[in-house]
């Protein structure tokens, strides 16, 4: 059986009316479309699958595919994007400026590594196409994602450290251990040990009281 994340938000938000039956169905379309992809990616290779299998697998019109995602591309988007949400979400109950740094990028990681483990078919299947398709040496999200924790978190940083660097010496250490994790078989070590290692090495260095 395929490896699905499922939804990215099942809660409702607080402060925001229901949705409407029209925008809750095209939701349910845009799920329905983004795990016939997922599922399709994961059997075949993302390069060998192509709209038209897509929108076969959803039960949809090839319009309609594209109408929701219009370029294969975003497929890999959303499948990062969901990622980073649910890692934010491990994060987003608290102000980060009230927990140490350290504790609240533990928490980030622990939910990055917790999302891979479950779907551990799924991310061998993705994550080089994900890799291929943005540059985490340039400037990926996930580092601006990270960067913006630690600036958040008014931690004091050791010269020449900042919140941009930390960020992206965190995303590199994150993209390195998991390329690693699903390059054998059985994994050839506990991702959620690595990826705690990886933030202690970083801390480490950059923060005036590590």
């Amino acid at each position: 059986m395929t490896e699905l994340a499922g939804p990215v938000d099942q809660e409702p938000v607080v402060g925001f009316p229901p949705l409407s039956t029209r925008a809750r169905k095209r939701e349910e379309r845009r799920d329905r479309v983004y795990e016939a992809a997922i599922g399709l990616f994961v059997e075949q290779g993302f390069d060998a699958t192509s709209m038209e299998d897509i929108a076969a697998r959803a039960g949809l019109a090839r319009a309609t595919v594209f109408n929701h995602f219009a370029r294969k591309g975003l497929f890999l988007e959303e499948w990062a994007l969901r990622r980073r949400q649910r890692a934010a979400r491990a994060t987003g109950r608290f102000d980060p400026s009230v927990l140490p740094l350290r504790e609240v990028l533990e928490r980030y990681f622990a939910a990055l590594a917790a999302v891979n483990l479950e779907t551990r078919t799924e991310t061998k299947a993705m994550m080089p196409a994900s890799l291929k398709s943005t540059d985490v040496f340039l400037d990926h999200v996930l580092a601006k994602d990270l960067a913006a924790l630690v600036e958040a978190s008014g931690a004091a940083l050791r010269p020449p450290s900042d919140p941009a660097r930390v960020g992206r010496l965190l995303a590199l250490g994150y993209y390195s251990a998991v390329v690693r994790w699903i390059d054998a078989e059985p994994a050839p070590f506990r991702l959620d040990e690595e990826l705690s290692a990886v933030l202690e090495a970083v801390l480490r260095g950059a923060l005036n009281s590590a």
